[in-house]
């Protein structure tokens, strides 16, 4: 009986630790993408900067380490980034971080194909930004272009 006692407070513990990100304070970071730039490609790859702003609401600087996020267009996902830059985000503020990522030459063909005058050129992105002691998630969305405003963009 006495083992059986030990051995759930040892998994406790275990699990707290292991799950530190869920005993973080704080509301998380607003993360709202800016511009995406086309870099060097290849006939099956494409490299594009994000270039993403992210806001504190927090009355405390967030210190990360890094970031992670998935970015759709337009309900298709277009890219997986990865940044191991350190970020200071000051309390109840902003900045901007540039993420080189890179994405399928396909899935950018699929995406202009798919795109229209006629509607808006939505985004969302979900990730992850690494703290010094533990993650905040984000997901969110926005509209990079109202439709009407990309001239010469196909029509389907």
């Amino acid at each position: 009986m006495r083992t059986i006692g030990h051995s759930l407070a040892c998994l406790f513990l275990v699990t707290l630790v292991g799950c530190a990100s869920w005993l973080m304070k704080g509301e998380p970071p607003e993360v709202l993408v800016t511009n995406i730039t086309p870099l060097e490609g290849t006939a099956f790859e494409q490299r594009l900067q994000v270039d993403l702003r992210i806001r504190n609401p927090n009355d405390f600087d967030l210190l990360a380490t890094g970031i992670d996020f998935t970015l759709n267009l337009n309900g298709k996902r277009l890219a997986r980034g990865l940044g191991n830059t350190a970020i200071t985000v000051p309390r109840l503020s902003d900045t901007v971080v540039s993420v080189q990522t890179s994405t399928s030459t396909l899935d950018v063909v699929r995406q202009l194909l798919s795109f229209s005058e006629a509607q808006d050129l939505s985004y969302d992105i979900t990730g992850r930004l690494h703290l010094k002691d533990g993650r905040m998630s984000f997901d969110n969305s926005g509209i990079l272009l109202e439709k009407g405003q990309l001239s010469g963009a196909p029509t389907p």
